[in-house]
């Protein structure tokens, strides 16, 4: 039996500038997880979770007061069954989301208190009366698999499928809960691993999925469908001569729309708004390289790639009303790579640094492609003796001048171009027994005043945008205690 249970809640931070930042939430969950082995091959489990809370958000016209989710699971798995035929693992399960946005149960309406935004203003979506929206998806699904293995090969092939009802509750007694999609996803798929070599694995997959939606708005078709094909073929091969492997990968994907994506837009492709019919599934090429090292005092890592992104879906937002957006098919070329490495000074230091790029170009319109992350670098220091450790890390964030103004995702958008900033951060722990650790630490530690390029204060699931960008927490002083029973 597992019993996870968390209740937890925080207030208002301030950032650099010593400004309140609307941020407080409160929130808690418990999930059950009740198992039956009646041998050691044999798992029979069943899960069950609720939570619930609310938050509070810094430059929007509306907080989320209620984010209550329900889960419900059963899994089956058997392992050892035969030579060829050796595992099987199934599982079914219910999930169940009921969200609430409003403007008046933790702020006053028309009131945005631009003190809690550090002076930022709140943009179009000021709203003088109280306003109400809520939403819900019902998840049912499940998925079944098998593993068999023969000489030097291992196959894992199954099928799974998923519904999801997504109805939403206007802010009319008439109306009351109205629904207004259902997707259905069907999918069947296989990997294949080939030891060919002490040295080397090929490894090759692929996936077919069938996707159906019922469409209940009264704008478009009352029903789409598509065939998404998927696969890739990736090489490993370990070096016999040092600790170290490289390996090589191809891929393709499709991906359909999600329902913000279909039915959270003003306008489609070319202007129409009839964007349920016309946006199309996003499809993707990408290659992969990388290598990994392993040595005595020296690890390391290397990765890079390089994709290409027919139909990507581009939102483009109003400037001056954060409600009007559009969904557009662009195609555009992405790349990046990341690489670290760590290194033992002695049996008591350890220094680690990491780099990360990323780069998009919507070839379309010849111009960057929005929401990518800038150049960032971290470096790490840690010391360890017996039950104590400390680490210090200092986090290096370059300038993104590659924007597209007003343009993004379905998650957020570019503001602007931003600024780059380092973060000093340092923090302690002691291993009192082997049930109990305490930790702290100091995130921030120099007060800085920053924000993040990929700034949350441009999200619209609930579709509408913010204008602004939200403050980070300045100096934030924390404690945290372990137990373990």
């Amino acid at each position: 039996m597992r019993l996870n249970g968390n209740k937890s809640k925080s207030g208002d931070y301030k950032d650099g500038n010593g400004d309140r930042v609307a941020s407080k939430w409160d929130k808690w969950n418990t999930d059950l997880a009740i198992g039956w082995t009646p041998d050691a091959d044999t798992l029979l489990e069943l899960s069950a979770g609720q939570g619930n809370g609310d938050a509070s958000y810094a430059g929007r016209g509306m907080d989320g007061s209620q984010f209550k989710r329900e889960s419900l699971g059963l899994r089956f798995k058997k392992e050892n069954i035969g030579k060829v035929f050796d595992s099987l693992d199934a599982s079914i399960y219910y999930n169940y989301a009921n969200h609430i946005m409003d403007n008046y149960s933790m702020r006053s309406p028309g009131t945005p208190d631009p003190d809690a935004m550090g002076g930022m203003p709140m943009g179009s979506m000021d709203m003088s009366m109280p306003m109400e929206k809520q939403v819900d998806r019902r998840t049912v699904g499940g998925r079944i698999m098998g593993t068999w293995l023969w000489s030097d090969f291992q196959l894992q092939s199954g099928v799974d499928m998923q519904t999801n009802t997504h109805r939403s509750n206007e802010d009319d007694e008439d109306k009351g809960w109205q629904e207004d999609a259902r997707f259905h996803d069907y999918g069947t798929f296989g990997e294949l691993t080939w030891n060919a070599t002490e040295l080397s694995k090929v490894i090759g997959g692929a996936r077919l999925d069938k996707v159906e939606v019922d469409n209940y708005t009264g704008i478009g078709s009352d029903s789409r469908q598509d065939i998404l094909p998927a696969g890739f073929l990736r090489v490993e091969h370990n070096l016999g001569t040092m600790p170290a492997m490289v390996y090589a990968g191809l891929g393709y994907t499709e991906r359909f729309p999600d329902y913000w994506e279909l039915f959270s837009p003003t306008y489609g492709p070319d202007g129409t708004s009839d964007v349920f019919d016309h946006l199309k599934p996003e499809k993707t090429t990408q290659l992969d390289i990388g290598a990994q090292y392993k040595g005595e005092r020296t690890t390391g890592w290397i990765s890079a790639y390089v994709g290409r992104i027919n139909d990507y879906i581009l939102f483009i937002y109003d400037p001056d009303d954060s409600h009007v957006s559009q969904a557009d098919n662009v195609d555009a070329t992405i790349m990046g790579g990341e690489m670290g490495a760590a290194y033992k000074l002695s049996d008591q230091w350890k220094t680690d640094a990491t780099l990360n790029y990323s780069w998009g170009q919507n070839t379309d319109d010849h111009q960057p492609l929005p929401q990518m992350p800038p150049l960032e670098a971290r470096l790490g220091l840690t010391w360890e003796k017996g039950d104590w450790s400390s680490t210090g890390l200092l986090r290096m964030v370059s300038p993104q001048h590659r924007v597209a103004m007003n343009e993004g995702n379905v998650v957020g958008k570019d503001f602007d171009q931003s600024a780059g900033f380092a973060i000093l951060s340092a923090n302690a722990s002691w291993k009192v027994n082997q049930y109990l650790k305490l930790s702290s630490g100091v995130d921030n530690l120099l007060d800085k005043d920053y924000s993040e390029h990929l700034n949350l204060a441009g999200n619209s699931s609930f579709g509408y945008s913010s204008d602004t960008p939200v403050n980070e927490p300045g100096r934030t002083v924390w404690a945290k205690m372990n137990v373990t029973f």
